[in-house]
C-alpha cells in the first residue's frame, strides 16, 4: 500500500516542486502565456481527448458530473454559512471554499490513481468546475455578473462536443484523436509546474483568516465527498473521482480572479498556500481512503 500510494503522491508533489524551486532560482516562467495556452489549447484539448472516446462510462461520467453539480451548491451554502459565522469577508472565502483545484491537483492524483478511465471520470467534475469557476468566481469577486466572460471560455465549448461524441456513440479519427492526446497530455505536467510557481510567487499576510477558510476549504470538501459517496453508494474509481476532486485545496484561479477583481487578493493568496501545503501533508491519508 505505501509503494502504492508514493506512486500517487510523489508525482504530484515533485512537479509542483519543481515548478516552486524554479520560481525561487528566479528562472523564467511566462505565467500568462502559460495560462493562456492551458486555458484555451491544451486542456480543452485534454477534455476531448479524454472524454470523447470514454465508451462505456456514459452514464458514470453524467453521475460525476451531477454530483460535481450537488457539491458545488453544497460548497457555496456552506462557504457562505462558515464565513459569516466566522466574521471572515464573504468575498474572499466562498470563491475558494466553492472552487477546489480540480485541475492543477486533482486530474493528476485521478490519472495517478485510477489510470485512464479515472482522469476522464474526473474531467467530469472538471467541466463542471471550470466552467462555473469562469462564469461565477469574476462575479462572487466583482459583485458583476460577464455573460461576456462565459461565452468566451473554450472549455465549454470543448465540453460541449465532447460529450456529444460521448452520447452519440461518434468514432473519433485517429487523426483527432492523436492530435488533441498529444496536446492533452501536457496540461496536467504543465498545470503542476505553475502551481509550483504560483506558490513560490504568492504570500501569506492575514495568517488567521487565510487559515479560517483553508479549513473551511478542506473540512466541507471532505465531509461533502465522503458524504456523496455514502448517499450514492458510490464505489471504485467513482468514489474515489468524488473523494479526490472534493478534497483538493482552492484552485490558484481563485487568487487571479481577487486580484483583478476585488480588494482581498492577499487573504486569497494565503488561502490558496496554506490550504495547498496542508493538503500535500494529508494526501497521503486522502488517497489511502480514496483507494480503501
Amino acid at each position: 500500500m505505501i509503494a502504492e500510494l508514493l506512486g500517487i503522491v510523489a508525482p504530484v508533489f515533485l512537479i509542483a516542486a519543481l515548478g516552486f524551486v524554479w520560481a525561487r532560482m528566479e528562472q523564467p516562467f511566462d505565467t500568462l502565456l502559460v495560462t493562456h495556452l492551458l486555458t484555451n489549447v491544451t486542456t480543452p484539448c485534454l477534455i476531448f481527448s479524454r472524454v470523447a472516446p470514454l465508451k462505456g462510462h456514459v452514464a458514470t461520467f453524467g453521475l460525476i458530473a451531477g454530483l460535481a453539480v450537488v457539491s458545488l451548491l453544497v460548497f457555496a451554502l456552506l462557504g457562505y454559512l462558515g464565513a459569516r459565522l466566522l466574521r471572515l469577508p464573504v468575498t474572499a472565502s466562498v470563491g475558494p471554499v466553492m472552487f477546489p483545484n480540480c485541475g492543477n491537483m486533482g486530474l493528476a492524483l485521478c490519472l495517478f490513481a485510477f489510470g485512464e478511465v479515472g482522469v476522464g471520470l474526473g474531467i467530469g467534475f472538471f467541466i463542471v468546475m471550470a466552467t462555473t469557476q469562469f462564469t461565477l468566481a469574476p462575479w462572487i469577486a466583482s459583485g458583476r455578473f460577464s455573460l461576456r466572460q462565459m461565452v468566451r471560455a473554450p472549455v465549454i465549448y470543448a465540453s460541449a462536443v465532447s460529450i456529444l461524441f460521448l452520447a452519440a456513440g461518434i468514432h473519433v479519427p485517429t487523426w483527432l484523436f492523436n492530435t488533441t492526446k498529444l496536446l492533452g497530455d501536457v496540461s496536467i505536467p504543465m498545470m503542476l509546474i505553475t502551481l509550483g510557481v504560483s506558490l513560490a510567487r504568492l504570500r501569506v499576510v492575514s495568517l488567521r483568516n487565510s487559515l479560517m477558510v483553508a479549513l473551511l476549504r478542506l473540512g466541507i470538501g471532505f465531509a461533502t465527498g465522503a458524504g456523496l459517496v455514502w448517499a450514492f453508494g458510490l464505489s471504485g474509481p467513482s468514489a474515489g473521482v468524488i473523494l479526490i476532486m472534493c478534497s483538493m485545496p482552492p484552485a490558484v484561479f481563485n487568487y487571479l480572479f481577487a486580484a483583478r477583481y476585488s480588494d482581498h487578493a492577499e487573504e486569497v493568496a494565503g488561502t490558496v498556500i496554506i490550504a495547498t501545503a496542508l493538503s500535500f501533508a494529508t494526501m497521503p491519508l486522502l488517497m489511502a481512503y480514496a483507494l480503501g
